[in-house]
């Protein structure tokens, strides 16, 4: 028996809502592991097992009760239903490091974001350090980064600064390349503390159907993280289309 439960409070509450009001794609739950009746903790693994299960347990009952009220609404006798296949989700779990996670669009060694630009013909879709301006002399060549990222991790390419930063139909945080930047540190900042202290792990997505939408383009994710630094387990999942 594993001793999880979600972690609940006013602060965090607030800043998962904050992040889905603004357009984000990112689903987040939050857990603290203790000891069993037993005195006994999980081990690596089973730990992020167990935060995986709860969190795609959580977006399954949410997702099927969305769309049964939809359906009821509709008047459409049935809709498919989301469920785990654990067979497909237990033995998944990949141990990655923090430059497959963060991806081509952060500078470990600088620890600034690349931005994409919104401003013009000239910047528009090009990428930037956060803290510069978004002019012309300033692009990051980050088609040739994203290459480079590809060849080391080929066919697993999914990364977490995409999924936070470029949902869709994007964030509402303004143009301003400086302000995008900001949010996305002080993002890592709140959920991570210290990033290189991260325990990471990637789950296969074809576990259930909520993640069928991403496939269709945009992409589908699904990770825990475990931050030791406020002990906390965290399960994120994306998965959108247009």
């Amino acid at each position: 028996m594993v001793n999880i439960l979600e972690i609940k409070n006013s602060n965090l509450t607030e800043k998962i809502e904050a992040h889905e009001k603004i357009g984000g794609a990112l689903r987040i739950s939050v857990f603290e592991i203790k000891e069993n009746h037993l005195g006994q903790l999980p081990d690596e693994y089973d730990a992020h097992l167990i935060t995986a299960r709860q969190t795609l347990e959580k977006q399954n009952f949410e997702w099927n009760f969305h769309f049964n009220k939809v359906a009821y609404k509709n008047k459409r006798k049935s809709i498919a239903y989301a469920q785990t296949d654990f067979d497909k989700l237990d033995p998944s779990g990949q141990k990655i490091n923090l430059l497959h996670f963060l991806g081509p669009h952060f500078d470990l060694n600088k620890i600034k974001p690349f931005i994409r630009g919104q401003l013009g013909n000239d910047t528009l879709n090009s990428y930037f350090h956060y803290a510069k301006s978004e002019l012309p002399e300033n692009k990051i060549d980050i088609t040739a980064i994203d290459a480079i990222y590809r060849k080391l991790y080929q066919g697993n390419e999914g990364y977490f600064i995409h999924a936070l930063m470029e949902p869709p139909y994007g964030l509402s945080l303004g143009k301003e390349i400086y302000l995008r930047g900001k949010y996305l540190l002080e993002f890592l900042e709140y959920f991570f503390s210290d990033l290189n202290e991260l325990t990471i792990y990637a789950w296969d997505t074809n576990c259930s159907l909520i993640f069928d939408a991403g496939k269709e383009w945009w992409g589908s994710y699904f990770w825990t993280v475990f931050n030791p630094t406020k002990k906390w387990y965290i399960g994120i999942i994306a998965s959108e289309t247009d």
